[in-house]
This record gives C-alpha cells, sequence and structure tokens, in this order.
C-alpha cells in the first residue's frame, strides 16, 4: 500500500481522524498524520497530547531533520496540508517540495476573513489600552516575534494542488507554479449536510438551537496564545439571562448543540440543566430549529444550508477581546440580527428583527464559502483519491 501523509499544527483527534476522511482512507492506503504543536505550541502539545487520537500512524516530529527522514523513508505519495494558514511550516513543505511529493492545500472550511480597516484597528488599540492589559501584553510578545514570522513568510515553496470549496477561497499566486491544479469542492460541512439529507430527528419541540463554542475554556486560545475572550460566571450568567428571554418571548426552548471538546458535565451545569446534544447532531437539530443562536462557528453554514435565522452574539467582554468586531463582521455578512447578551435594554428593543432571513446574503455566501459553483456530484473523497493516483 502507498504512503499518504496529513500533517498541521491543529492537534490530532478522533474528531480529526474521522471528518478528514482519514478513517475511511485508511482502507485503500497507509494514511500517517504528523502534528507540529509539540514544536510550536509547546503550552498547547503539553495539556492536550494526552487526548489525541491513538493510533501508531500519528507520527512525532522533534527537527527538520527529523522530518526529512522520515519523507526518505516513508517515502510519501501525496501530502496534505491542513494549516496552510500557518508560516511556521513553510520550512516544512519546502523539504516536501525537494522530495518530489505532491503537495496539497486541502483547506475544506470557509468563511469570511476578517481584516480590521485603519479606523477599527485605532479603537480596537484604544479599547485594549483602556480595558484589557492582558492583551496589551500578549502583542507586544508578537512584536518580539515578528523577524521570525517574517523570515518564514520568505520561504520559497508551492502547492500542487489547491483544493477550493468557494469562490473567495484565497490563492497565494507566489505559491503555485504553471502545473499547479485547482480542485473544486465542497465544504466538510456541506457533505455532512448532503449526506444526512434523509436522516431526520423525531422531534415536536419549538426550539432554538445554542451552537457552543466553549469559549471560556477553549483550547484555541493554547493553540494561538492568547488569553480567552470572556470570564466564565459572567459569560454563562448572560447568556443564561438572554436564553429565558427568548424561551418566555418565543414559547419555546433553547437547545444547546455541545463543542465537540467541551465537558457534558460542565454544559449542563453552566446552562443550567437545558437539553445539550453531541455536535455529531447539529445539522439535524438545525434543520428542525426556529433559529441558530451563534457566535463565530462555522456551523453557521449549516443554518444557511437549511436557510433558518441566525442570532449572533456578543458580550461587553468580547467587544473588549483580540476578537472585537469579529462577529459584527459576520452578521452583516448575512444580513442577520447581532445582540449584545449582557444588555437586556437593546435586546428587548431589536426582538422583532431576530428570525429574520436576508435570502440574498445567504446564497451568496454559500456560493462565496460552502460549495464552489463549480464542484460536481464527486464527493471530496473520491477527488483526494484521484489526486493520490494521479502522477505528477
Amino acid at each position: 500500500m502507498q504512503n499518504v501523509l496529513f500533517f498541521g499544527v491543529i492537534g490530532f483527534f478522533k474528531r480529526d481522524y474521522i471528518r478528514f476522511g482519514l478513517e475511511k482512507l485508511s482502507k485503500k492506503y497507509n494514511v500517517y498524520f504528523i502534528d507540529f504543536t509539540n514544536l510550536f505550541n509547546r503550552k498547547f502539545f503539553t495539556k492536550e497530547h494526552s487526548k489525541f487520537f491513538k493510533t501508531k500512524k500519528l507520527l512525532k516530529v522533534n527537527s527538520l531533520k527529523e522530518f526529512k527522514k522520515i519523507l526518505i523513508k516513508k517515502k510519501f505519495v501525496c501530502a496534505f496540508d491542513l494549516s496552510s494558514q500557518n508560516n511556521n511550516l513553510n520550512i516544512f513543505r519546502k523539504a516536501i517540495n525537494e522530495n518530489k511529493i505532491k503537495l496539497v492545500n486541502y483547506r475544506t472550511s470557509l468563511v469570511p476573513e476578517f481584516k480590521r480597516n485603519f479606523v477599527l484597528k485605532i479603537k480596537f488599540f484604544l479599547r485594549i489600552v483602556l480595558n484589557n492589559k492582558e492583551l496589551v501584553f500578549y502583542y507586544i510578545k508578537k512584536l518580539f516575534n515578528y523577524n521570525r514570522v517574517n523570515r518564514d513568510n520568505k520561504i520559497n515553496f508551492v502547492y500542487d494542488y489547491y483544493f477550493c470549496v468557494g469562490t473567495k477561497a484565497y490563492f497565494n499566486k507566489n505559491k503555485i507554479h504553471r502545473g499547479s491544479k485547482i480542485v473544486y469542492g465542497k465544504s466538510l460541512d456541506y457533505e455532512t449536510f448532503l449526506d444526512e439529507k434523509k436522516s431526520k430527528i423525531i422531534s415536536n419541540e419549538r426550539f432554538l438551537l445554542f451552537v457552543d463554542q466553549y469559549l471560556p475554556y477553549h483550547n484555541g486560545y493554547k493553540i494561538r496564545n492568547i488569553p480567552p475572550y470572556v470570564s466564565v460566571n459572567k459569560y454563562y450568567d448572560s447568556l443564561n439571562s438572554f436564553f429565558k428571554f427568548l424561551e418566555y418571548k418565543l414559547d419555546v426552548k433553547v437547545i444547546i448543540s455541545a463543542h465537540p471538546r467541551s465537558s457534558l458535565r460542565i454544559n449542563k451545569t453552566k446552562f443550567k440543566n437545558r437539553k445539550v446534544i453531541n455536535y455529531k447532531q447539529t445539522n439535524k437539530f438545525i434543520s428542525k430549529s426556529l433559529a441558530v443562536i451563534n457566535y463565530t462557528s462555522t456551523a453557521m453554514g449549516f443554518a444557511v444550508m437549511h436557510s433558518k435565522p441566525i442570532i449572533f452574539y456578543t458580550t461587553d467582554e468580547i467587544n473588549n477581546s483580540h476578537d472585537a468586531y469579529h462577529v459584527k463582521f459576520l452578521s452583516k455578512h448575512l444580513g442577520s440580527t447581532l445582540v449584545n447578551v449582557d444588555d437586556k435594554v437593546s435586546y428587548e428593543k431589536i426582538f422583532d428583527k431576530l428570525l429574520v432571513v436576508d435570502e440574498k446574503k445567504y446564497k451568496k455566501y454559500f456560493n462565496n464559502y460552502i460549495c464552489h459553483l463549480k464542484s460536481k456530484k464527486e464527493t471530496n473523497f473520491e477527488k483526494i483519491i484521484k489526486i493520490i493516483k494521479e502522477k505528477r
């Protein structure tokens, strides 16, 4: 059997093994995974590696030299890059090129890219100076790392294939060559949507679905080395007050769609014993919901696919955090309502606008970020097989 490599800086959990198709692909190829968090995010690796999916195919790399030896020994026919936006890996991508291994930019989830303009940068700077001293220290550290990041950007390598799941997919012209191929596909969530079309939940409940991102505890903070956006008690108190308001005004229940890495015990306690569903059921429950309550989760794509209203939310703490203005940007993108759950007076005023769907913006979002217009009926798995089989 031929050897295939997947690599990234995201950890390696059972969910990744399944969602990226490695489980299915392993029936046809020897599929290996290399996670680089032990090199580039030691704090995250130390805390999370015990939760990694246990398999002999998960390879640990301690240096570039060791990585090069693995490339020679395993003779991979193809390498799928799951962290294409992380420049720390450029030197490793270059090594893949040098060993004449097909390199694939395998980005299967797209969202609108948020960039602060000059005015927002000034507002953000003033906010963190006045309200979030922890972030000030974070940006000082970032300045010290600037030279290294700039150096990594200058390392030359190219992708042989770009996986493209929407018209807004970004292609770095400096990272392609004359023979590079664009593979038009679907987001992983859209493939889930299509797979589950005939599989429906039976429920007579009227409910809103809250897509939990486990914000006070999310391990993404450790991946990015940033302080949490919110504090535990304030965040959950504000959310529960908002849920209670919606349950009374709309005569519904609020159901919690758990984050993949969250604790059921914490969710049950913090969300006042509301019903909590496994994240794998998110699409099915969205299909039956009255609306979806969301922060910035990519699961909002399911709401777009089902034409369900999205109620975006923020808090005072988020508005003074690293992620300030991000959710406002997303709500405008989809023509949805944004609620500050710390401001009861304001959300009572905009109650009538909560269950709105802007069909034109939803359709545009679908083509831009969920399924490319040029994508055919083939599944992403079938396209992966084609890439592996294709000769250089």
